[in-house]
């Protein structure tokens, strides 16, 4: 009897081990598993928004220097209209004067005054010279070929010059192909002008024939010299004086937009330089956006929106993308007149950069995930799926596997993937660090 009693006790004891011990590994064993959350994708299309800035940008501007003033000297007096300035035809930009006018006016009057000096003295010298008509007839011919000389040269220098800029060379007189349209028409008019010269070389030759006294001949010759040097002294002081008066008020040839200003009032400025920009009043800006620091697909026809200066939402759409001069991508964003107004102003839209909201929603349906579920960088991004592994006592474990994934979208913590897993189970928010062919437990609320 008490040998029964005592096995009873026995197997009872026992069993209350094995509980403890059943009991105690289930708990060692959910302590050191790692926790997850289990995730069953969704098919979808990513709608994506994310903010940008942008700056207002016109395409259409264009430097403009200041025609004829290249070598003189300039001072700024007063400067009317900053960047994004909109102007009429006629308004004034900018008013500056030339620095050395007086002391270059007198230094043109004094060498006329020479130069008439010794046209004066060259008449009196021959004051009883008499030209016959074969000496006036020479005379005209010498004219003649002089000038025919002159124009002749300078339109064979900028025919040279052309070719030199476009990288071409013209053999036996023929322009070669892909000569530009200005190259075409200055050598045209190269070559009237060598057919020019030709017939008054011609011309001079038949006059070389009359019996020319060389005292007529070196008057005639000297008066040339002398008259053409007056009258380039004399077309010198008027386009001086005209650059003068134009300068004095610089004004828009057309209605448009002045997009950069670089003159500034009380310094002096270099008129080889571009004084300012200018898009013409059709050329609308656009919105340039930056796009580089993105992994959203910004195409045309993407949705835009921003804020008036009125806190008014405003929408538009990208009309074109491209490249900056760096490499970087950036898209356009189209502005209209009114858009233009609501912002502010163009001088509001150059002086400042505009925060925008760009929309994106993708074309096909893809796998969406958060953003956290999918591991790697560049284009070495993967998933954890997890699939059930039975042991050899029949226990059923959760054991992650690592799947390569494609990640083609990813926007305000979702990324869309081009592999369907919607049939998976993806193993997300770890407790702790887990890798290909872990244990893990899902977390229970």
């Amino acid at each position: 009897m008490n040998l029964k009693k005592f096995a009873v006790r026995g197997f009872i004891g026992l069993a209350a081990v094995v509980a403890l011990c059943m009991f105690f590994s289930g708990t060692i064993r959910t302590i050191t598993t790692a926790k997850v959350k289990l995730l069953t994708p969704k098919q979808g299309k990513l709608i994506q928004t994310v903010e940008l800035s942008g700056k207002a940008v016109f395409p259409g501007a264009v430097p403009k220097k200041l025609a004829g003033a290249e070598d003189v000297s300039l001072t700024v007096a007063s400067v009317l209209v900053q960047p994004g300035s909109e102007v009429k035809a006629g308004d004034v930009l900018f008013t500056a004067e030339i620095a050395d006018y007086e002391k270059s006016m007198a230094a043109l009057r004094t060498s006329h005054s020479q130069q008439t000096d010794q046209l004066n003295e060259l008449e009196r010298k021959n004051r009883n010279l008499r030209l016959k008509r074969t000496d006036e007839e020479w005379a005209e011919a010498y004219y003649a070929l002089t000038d025919a000389r002159a124009a002749e040269l300078e339109k064979r220098i900028a025919v040279d010059a052309l070719l030199v800029v476009e990288g071409l060379k013209m053999e036996e007189a023929v322009l070669p192909e892909g000569a530009s349209e200005a190259l075409r028409q200055a050598h045209a008019e190269h070559l009237a002008a060598k057919d020019a010269l030709a017939e008054a070389e011609a011309r001079m030759q038949t006059a070389d024939r009359y019996n020319i006294d060389d005292a007529v001949r070196a008057y005639i010759v000297d008066r040339k010299k002398i008259s053409d040097q007056l009258a380039s002294l004399e077309a010198q002081m008027v386009e001086l004086s005209v650059l003068r008066s134009t300068l004095a008020r610089v004004t828009a040839d057309a209605d448009g937009y002045v997009t950069e200003v670089n003159v500034k009032p009380g310094e002096a400025f270099n008129p080889r330089a571009a004084a300012y920009s200018f898009s013409p009043k059709e050329e609308m800006p656009v919105l340039r956006v930056d796009a580089e620091k993105t992994t959203l697909a910004i195409a045309k026809g993407t949705k835009v929106t921003f804020t008036g200066k009125k806190g008014q939402e405003l929408e538009s759409e990208v009309i074109s993308t491209g490249l900056s001069v760096a490499g970087e991508k950036f898209a356009d964003v189209e502005l209209t007149e009114k858009l233009v107004k609501d912002l502010g102003g163009s001088v509001a839209l150059l002086s400042n950069d505009i925060p925008v909201n760009v929309s994106y929603k993708a074309r096909d349906n893809t796998t969406l995930l958060p953003s956290s579920a999918v591991r790697g960088e560049g284009e070495e991004r993967y998933v954890y799926v997890v699939r059930e592994k039975q042991s050899a006592f029949g226990t059923i474990s959760l054991v992650t596997e690592k799947m390569e994934v494609r990640v083609l979208a990813e926007a305000g913590g979702v990324a869309s993937v081009a592999e369907d897993l919607s049939w998976m189970k993806v193993a997300y928010m770890e407790d702790r660090e887990i890798a290909n062919d872990t244990t893990v437990m899902e977390y229970v609320n």
